[in-house]
């Protein structure tokens, strides 16, 4: 969505979008000097207005909450990369991964 749809979305004035891009809490996509909003653009915008409206979350609270939601993600991304790399061992291989996790966890919880 372009800048106006997503600003219109949710019905914010153009400087918070600036001072969010600024911040790096959005990164949108550039085509032809216009911006582009995703739908999880929309999503970090409605946190972020949760947050900072809802909350009374301020500037720095916002920079580590988001820094932290993007190691999650990044986090989710390499644990389903390794499981998708432990599936293709053959069977021994995938059954002692599987035993050492489960004890890893026993011990964790």
């Amino acid at each position: 969505m372009n800048d106006l749809e997503f600003r219109r979305t949710l019905k914010i004035d153009v400087t918070v979008v600036d001072v969010w891009i600024e911040q790096g809490w959005l990164i949108p996509e550039a085509h032809d000097g216009d911006r582009e909003f995703r739908d999880d653009d929309v999503a970090r915008a409605r946190l972020i207005l949760d947050l900072t409206r809802d909350m009374g979350v301020n500037e720095a609270g916002v920079d580590l909450i988001m820094d932290l939601v993007d190691q999650i993600h990044g986090l989710r991304g390499t644990v389903r990369d390794m499981l998708g790399a432990m599936e293709q061992q053959d069977d021994d291989v995938r059954r002692r991964l599987r035993h050492k996790l489960d004890a890893l966890s026993t011990r964790a919880g």
